[in-house]
This record gives C-alpha cells, sequence and structure tokens, in this order.
C-alpha cells in the first residue's frame, strides 16, 4: 500500500454566499501584496471549465473590517463547518504584528465572517535575539477534529525551541505537544501500513520529517523518522518547506529560502518539488520541480 492522503475539510464558508459569490468560483488569501490581513477573492469563469484553477482570472476583492485585526497572516485551514483558522506572520517589520500575538491562532466564524481571536499558545516574554516569528504552520484534521498548530516562539538562530500543538477545536485544550523542534509546513496522511501521520518540515534543515499519530491524537514520540530531504536540490540548494499538500498520490511541497529574519515576500523566490513514493524502493523520489 502507499502512502494515503487525508484530504482537508471540504465545508465552504457560508459567510461567502453573504458577498454574493459561488463559494466553488472564490478563494480566500492572505498573501495579496497589498491587502494586509485575509481577503475573499472572486474568480472568473471564462469557458466552460467545471472548477478553477491555477490560472484562473481574478475579479473582485472582499474584506471585512475584522480580517484585518491580526495584521499579516500566513496559513489558512478549514474545520468541518467552515469555520476558518488562520496565523499571524510578520512581513518587512513587526509593527503591524505585535510580538504578544505571534502565537495567537485567529477564527472566521463560518456564519457571521467575523475574525476574533480564538485560542492564545503559550508565549514566553520576548529576548533579544528571539526570532520574531511565532506560529509558522496550521493543518486541521478532519478525522479527528484535531487542530495542529507549529510554533518557533522563543527560537533563535541557533537555538531551536519550537513547539507542534494538537489542539481539540471543540474544547481548545491542548492534546499534546511535540518539543524542540521548529516546524513550517505541515500536512496529514496515512502510511503504508495505514498509520495516521503528522508529516512537518523543519526549518532549519530542509529535512521533512514525520511522527505517528495515535488514537487519542497523541505523538508517538518514538516514531519519529526523517522522510526526505529538500538540501541540495532547485535552484538555491537550502529551501525549507513552507507548505506540504497531498495530491492523487503525489507529494508536493513548496520551498522557500528562510534564515528567521524578517524578508519581504516579493524577495522570497518559490519552488515546488513533487515526490512520489516508490513502494519497492521504500522512499521517497523526486519526479518534478519547478
Amino acid at each position: 500500500m502507499a502512502q494515503r492522503e487525508i484530504k482537508p475539510c471540504q465545508k465552504e464558508p457560508a459567510f461567502i454566499q453573504q458577498y454574493g459569490l459561488d463559494p466553488l468560483w472564490s478563494a480566500l488569501s492572505t498573501s495579496e501584496k497589498h491587502r494586509m490581513g485575509l481577503v475573499l477573492v472572486e474568480l472568473i469563469k471564462t469557458g466552460t471549465e467545471s472548477k478553477p484553477t491555477a490560472n484562473s482570472f481574478r475579479g473582485r476583492i472582499f474584506q471585512d473590517s475584522s480580517w484585518k485585526k491580526a495584521g499579516w497572516l500566513s496559513g489558512i485551514s478549514l474545520d468541518a463547518v467552515g469555520n476558518v483558522y488562520t496565523i499571524p506572520a510578520p512581513l518587512v517589520s513587526v509593527l503591524d504584528n505585535p510580538p504578544q500575538n505571534q502565537n495567537s491562532i485567529f477564527r472566521v466564524d463560518a456564519q457571521t465572517g467575523i475574525m476574533q481571536k480564538w485560542l492564545q499558545l503559550p508565549l514566553k516574554k520576548y529576548e533579544s535575539g528571539n526570532s520574531p516569528f511565532g506560529l509558522m504552520g496550521i493543518s486541521f484534521d478532519c478525522t479527528s477534529g484535531i487542530l495542529y498548530a507549529s510554533s518557533i516562539a522563543g527560537s533563535k538562530r541557533f537555538q531551536e525551541k519550537g513547539v507542534v500543538y494538537a489542539i481539540d477545536a471543540l474544547s481548545k485544550k491542548i492534546k499534546d505537544s511535540l518539543v524542540g523542534i521548529d516546524v513550517i509546513g505541515m500536512t496529514l496522511y496515512f502510511d503504508p501500513a495505514d498509520k495516521k501521520r503528522l508529516l512537518f518540515g523543519n526549518a532549519r534543515t530542509g529535512e521533512i520529517w514525520s511522527v505517528m499519530i495515535d488514537k487519542n491524537a497523541r505523538f508517538v514520540k518514538n516514531s519519529l523518522q526523517k522522510e526526505l530531504s529538500l538540501a541540495g536540490l532547485g535552484p538555491r540548494g537550502d529551501d525549507k518547506a513552507r507548505k506540504i499538500r497531498f495530491s492523487n498520490g503525489i507529494l508536493s511541497i513548496n520551498g522557500i529560502a528562510f534564515n528567521y529574519n524578517l524578508q519581504a515576500s516579493s524577495e522570497k523566490p518559490e519552488t515546488v518539488y513533487d515526490f512520489k513514493w516508490n513502494q519497492g524502493a521504500k522512499k521517497w523520489e523526486l519526479v518534478n520541480l519547478y
């Protein structure tokens, strides 16, 4: 059996229709160069296509006033009823992203469309030399109702203090944590033995690791294993995994340069690496990059 993806929640937020848009032909984004926070982008259907593509034309942009309250944002993840979870991410400065919010998860209510701070994760007092970043990755597991979030708050360039949290979305209780590792991109999947695992990218080395998750949503610490590495690949050779996802048996990793400093997104070139599992060799093989 090959690696098997755990698909993200497919429920679209009800508030999208309040803007008069078709949920299929619209997209939530946190990567608009001139729009801080979360936005809703209208996608234009120009031909006979049945669904949007990466090349679909963009139309109007909508933004509730509350969607800017957390400053610049990065990851987005939806739950089974369409609530939208997102995390702050400072760009060239921390003026719009106060340090006290760097470990906060924000949620946009599926019905009202209002964004509020949903959960404040543990945050120690900021010290000189610490990374300006806090939360870096977020992934919702629709099979268990657990939200996974990774933080590098408190880490320094040569001191790794990151934490990966497993959070029960209903109770907001931290079920478990993986301590002492800086993580950016994450996703969930079933391995060849049909065991659920969290796949994540190390923010320092470009290595991709995984850890088994038991039926109680706890990390099986002794199951940590290295899956592959981006080291030496692509135009830069030292990319870190910003985003990880599965699609039709292909593991796609968006790699960026990351050095624990603030840098304009326009100065962060990105490469996508596609891997496929070789069952005979029991390893991931690079099949494409672009």
